[in-house]
């Protein structure tokens, strides 16, 4: 296998845009998403439910069935070991299906509906292995259980023949890293993988994929509504609202000084405490006013004006582009220098 360059992009969005058709036409559930994730780097995805973070990441792959009449547009570069760039938005289908779980591996949610409950999670890691390395099918079955080992999964060599329903939660989402890193990819895509575990578990999914990010060299791309986890291990974030993107930078900036009303309010949303004479005395949460705008009914100018309390009237006049303030760091919002 080819080393990878020391440095350089793995992947490139550049406006992407996917809708689905409908009676009523063309739903615009994202709209003009650009970001790049280098070699080796964490990104993270982050907003409200609906704001297209998983959309985008479905897009990559291009994961949408028949039924879903999904129409994508811009350009998804993955760039190779050898130099060349394919373009994941034109390739052929059967060249797809190689880049899928080869080259890009994506961890879902709920493993419970991505986990197939009739056969044993070992047969289910070695067919990933057997599809992709054919080469390797005869030691699919050792490669499996090795791979549990991997992902922290006690007694490897009992546990390959259980069934999902005979695992706890947290291990059924270990199952499903150990599928998605079975081909060793290049870029792994998490989409909200600790959603339905208690916070122990999540902390321990979380070192997990930093541990094994930082063992093999991988890309991941994290989308997540929890800014929390965020700061535990993205090296940059990307800020959606409504399918477009609101801010971008370099993790630790954004946090400590966000230049978008949105990204400041999700950070606001995060329940504190406050002390009182050394004691706990209460608990405060901001929520966000408002509903964000369903696709059909965004708002003509800035998305998140009818919900932010800074806007203007030329706030609400026309579309906003994002300002680059100074190095990678970007900014949809007119006022961005009224939040320093």
């Amino acid at each position: 296998m080819p080393a990878e360059p020391p440095s350089g992009p793995l992947l490139e969005v550049r406006n992407l845009r996917t809708g689905f058709r409908t009676r009523r036409g063309l739903l615009q559930a994202v709209d003009g998403v650009a970001f790049a994730i280098a070699r080796a780097e964490t990104v993270a995805i982050v907003g409200e439910s609906g704001s297209g973070k998983s959309v985008t990441a479905m897009s990559i792959l291009r994961l949408f069935g028949r039924t879903d009449r999904a129409a994508i547009e811009g350009a998804i570069l993955l760039h190779g070991r050898d130099g060349g760039i394919r373009d994941l938005v034109t390739l052929p289908e059967p060249e797809l299906r190689d880049v899928r779980g080869r080259e890009i591996a994506v961890i879902f949610q709920d493993p419970s509906a991505s986990l197939n409950p009739v056969f044993p999670i070992g047969e289910q890691i070695a067919e990933a292995i057997r599809r992709h390395r054919p080469q390797e099918a005869a030691h699919a079955a050792r490669a499996a259980v090795e791979l549990l080992r991997d992902v922290g999964i006690a007694d490897p060599e009992r546990r390959v023949a259980a069934y999902p329903h005979q695992l706890s939660g947290g291990m059924r989402q270990r199952v499903m890293i150990a599928i998605a890193l079975a081909c060793q990819p290049r870029l792994l895509i998490a989409d909200e993988p600790t959603t339905a575990l208690d916070v122990t578990i999540q902390a321990q999914i979380m070192r997990l994929l930093a541990d094994l990010k930082a063992a093999r060299g991988m890309g991941l791309l994290f989308i997540t509504h929890d800014l929390a986890l965020v700061g535990e291990i993205a090296d940059r974030v990307v800020v959606m609202y409504a399918g477009q993107v609101v801010e971008t930078g370099a993790t630790d900036a954004v946090l400590a000084a966000p230049r978008h009303p949105y990204t400041r309010a999700l950070l606001e949303c995060r329940p504190e405490r406050h002390y009182r004479d050394g004691a706990e005395d209460e608990r405060l949460l901001r929520p966000i006013a408002g509903q964000p705008p369903r696709p059909t009914e965004v708002a003509a100018g800035c998305r998140f004006a009818p919900r932010c309390p800074l806007a203007e009237a030329a706030c609400r006049a026309g579309p906003v582009d994002l300002h680059l303030l100074h190095g990678d760091r970007q900014s949809r919002c007119r006022r961005w220098d009224a939040m320093a």
